[in-house]
């Protein structure tokens, strides 16, 4: 019965860890070498990715107990589990891209749960592109200033070509 208490409390801190996970990837945890599984977790504490390696047994009842579900397939092997903050639900997926291009023997996406829905752990690539509030914020502004800049540089353009001509006619 003390056992039962100890995991029950176990998966009830878990769920309190993951609250307003608004992303969850499941990875292949099998052989990473210790230091760079303590490197990763320094980075992705140090961005607000909680990042753990759990059993299976304990993940599926944290999954059911956050009305989590289509995942179950995927808890099979060393399985780790990556949750996305709600600002930016996205940026596992860039740090695993990042991880995996370094390490490409470790830390495979098995599975993810993205805006309610199951998808497979390829779609980590394609995820990983997609940039930050910060770098979409860039690209609105280089958008909406692009036309202004050009047309500023075609009237500096334009004024200076005038007045080589009537400094060429003055003369």
């Amino acid at each position: 019965m003390k056992a039962v208490v100890k995991k029950q409390q176990k998966v009830d801190s878990i769920v309190k860890e993951f609250e307003g996970a608004a992303s969850i990837f499941l990875l292949n945890y099998e052989k990473i070498p210790v230091e760079l599984d303590n490197k990763l977790r320094m980075n992705l504490k140090s961005k607000g990715i909680k990042y753990l390696a759990v059993k299976n047994t304990l993940l599926k009842k944290v999954l059911e107990k956050m009305g989590v579900v289509g995942l179950d397939d995927a808890l099979k092997g060393a399985t780790s589990v990556m949750v996305g903050p709600a600002d930016d639900p996205i940026s596992p997926a860039r740090e695993i891209e990042n991880f995996h291009k370094e390490n490409p023997d470790f830390l495979v996406a098995k599975s993810l749960y993205l805006d309610g829905a199951v998808r497979p752990g390829s779609d980590v690539v394609e995820l990983s592109k997609i940039p930050d509030r910060q770098g979409m914020l860039a690209q609105l502004v280089a958008i909406i200033l692009g036309p202004g800049s050009t047309i500023a540089g075609q009237l500096k353009s334009l004024t200076e070509k005038l007045e080589k001509e009537q400094a060429g006619a003055s003369a």
